[in-house]
């Protein structure tokens, strides 16, 4: 009796601890004036406590499901109902499926049975994964998944056989159907140390210059090989996000890197708006990237992800706030105004960013905005680097004068797209003058060059309008259109506004203006 008699007083001294422990966090967060935790201050904490913080739907209907009176904030019953056990649950829970589940529990996802079904594939890889990684003594990698939902010898000997038997996963589908989403809970819950998460575009970039620094040591070394080991050496698992094809740079190395990417044991996931029979239709020379879609499907299990949601398009746009159309001295004065709300009136100076020993120039920059036209970003050479890392130098691009492009502006067509991918990686914001929104950016005349495929693909982008497909030559390109469009619309809701900035959070002066905004 006296020794249950102490482990039950320890119990409740445990409990009692912990509660003054969140008592003390509640507290940290908790609006001085009224005691409460509003949405705002709630995705700040999600982040910083290491629960994330960047998609602001689910964030939002996580705080929706916590405030059970529905007065806009959390009190302290409300928090200390809620935090102990999702926190508890969610480290308690290790697979992908079980992750979702807890989620869709506490209110932060909404249940959908084609992602379940997507879900179930990736599941099937974690326990093979899992196998793996107890057979080669491998420790979990601590991420935290809701980080990402609310950035000797040789290797085929060190590596174990077992995970160059083990099937990777290619999951295709629409915009917005919640690939992304899947891919990062398995990214997470996944028991291998040696992974790496990347945006596709990215991780070509950082090929192209692996290739060119190999060269530069000697010349007559075979780069892509080389390039292919070094990756091998660094990773097991390789996650790539918007898998494509768009350039014929890319299209002519792939098979020879993922092959030997492959021979030493490497193993990869991909997310994509293509089936892979799809990849670099109607691209130059396309013969030649053949053989990489036999490797891909041999390598990886196929499946297609159907869905009719767009998942970006359920935040509502704050209308005029960030697309302010047409192009006028009416919109320049007030994209104007605007930098000068979140500038505090600092007057925006010439400045640059250093991008592989150049500099890139910025026209003006003053307290974390940028402001450039759109000649400047996409009318010049710049390439999915210089992008990059604007967007992580600065919270807001402020960008003028962004016109309708026809098939004439093919190329700063492209450049656009590959901007904005970079801003919504970033959680960059744009504001910006344009001669019309996202949906009528991008249009054509006559339906030459067109193939089944690209009206399979207009329709299943909900673009009735044909004719703004004829100036995309390759059907990478249309899903590419498609996907800026989707993000463009989604990055101008109250949510990505207030998403935190992969490097500067959400600034006050932000939160400010898109509460102006509001009121």
């Amino acid at each position: 009796m006296l020794r249950v008699g102490f482990a039950k007083r320890a119990l409740q001294q445990r409990k009692r601890y912990l509660t003054e422990l969140n008592e003390v966090l509640y507290h940290r967060y908790a609006c001085q004036e009224r005691e409460k935790i509003d949405f705002d201050t709630f995705k700040v904490m999600i982040e910083e406590t290491g629960l994330g913080g960047h998609q602001e739907g689910p964030l939002r209907q996580v705080f929706d499901h916590i405030d059970k009176d529905s007065n806009g904030v959390i009190d302290k019953e409300e928090f200390l109902a809620w935090w102990p056990s999702v926190v508890q649950s969610y480290k308690a829970s290790s697979s992908p499926m079980a992750g979702y589940d807890i989620l869709v529990e506490d209110g932060g996802v909404s249940p959908d049975e084609k992602q379940k079904a997507a879900l179930r594939k990736f599941q099937r890889l974690h326990n093979n994964l899992v196998k793996f990684s107890k057979q080669s003594s491998s420790t979990p990698q601590q991420q935290g998944f809701l980080s990402n939902l609310f950035g000797g010898k040789s290797k085929s000997e060190t590596k174990s056989s077992n995970l160059s038997d083990i099937k990777g996963l290619y999951v295709c589908g629409g915009v917005g159907c919640g690939k992304s989403f899947l891919m990062d809970l398995f990214y997470d819950k996944v028991p291998i140390k040696k992974k790496r998460r990347v945006h596709f575009n990215s991780f070509m970039l950082d090929i192209h210059l692996r290739i060119h620094e190999i060269k530069k040591t000697d010349i007559s070394a075979d780069a892509i090989k080389t390039a292919a080991d070094q990756i091998s050496s660094e990773v097991d698992l390789l996650c790539f996000d918007e898998f494509q094809i768009t350039d014929i740079g890319d299209a002519m190395i792939v098979r020879r890197l993922f092959s030997a990417m492959y021979e030493n044991g490497l193993v990869m996931v991909a997310t994509s708006n293509r089936k892979p029979e799809e990849l670099y239709e109607g691209g130059l020379n396309r013969h030649i990237f053949i053989p990489f879609i036999k490797l891909l499907k041999d390598k990886c299990t196929t499946h297609t992800m159907e869905s009719s949601t767009d998942y970006r398009k359920e935040g509502v746009p704050i209308e005029g706030a960030v697309f302010m159309t047409p192009l006028s001295m009416s919109s320049t004065k007030k994209l104007e105004s605007t930098i000068e709300k979140l500038t505090g009136g600092e007057t925006l100076k010439p400045a640059s960013v250093r991008v592989f020993g150049r500099d890139v120039p910025v026209r003006g920059a003053a307290k974390g905005v940028a402001s450039f036209t759109f000649d400047d970003l996409c009318t010049k050479p710049m390439s999915t680097a210089d992008f990059g890392a604007i967007a992580k130098e600065f919270h807001t691009i402020a960008l003028s004068g962004i016109p309708a492009m026809t098939i004439t502006e093919r190329t700063e067509a492209r450049r656009f797209i590959y901007l904005i991918d970079e801003l919504y990686e970033n959680k960059c914001n744009i504001i910006c003058t344009a001669s019309v929104l996202p949906d009528g950016l991008f249009s054509g005349s006559g339906l030459e060059g067109l193939t089944g495929v690209d009206l399979e693909a207009a329709d299943a982008l909900g673009v009735r309008n044909a004719d703004a497909m004829s100036m995309f030559t390759g059907s990478d390109e249309v899903f590419a259109f498609g996907r800026a469009v989707s993000r463009l619309n989604e990055m101008q809701t109250r949510e990505y506004l207030l998403t935190p900035h992969s490097k500067l959070g959400v600034p006050a002066s932000v939160k400010a203006w898109v509460d102006e905004l509001e009121a």
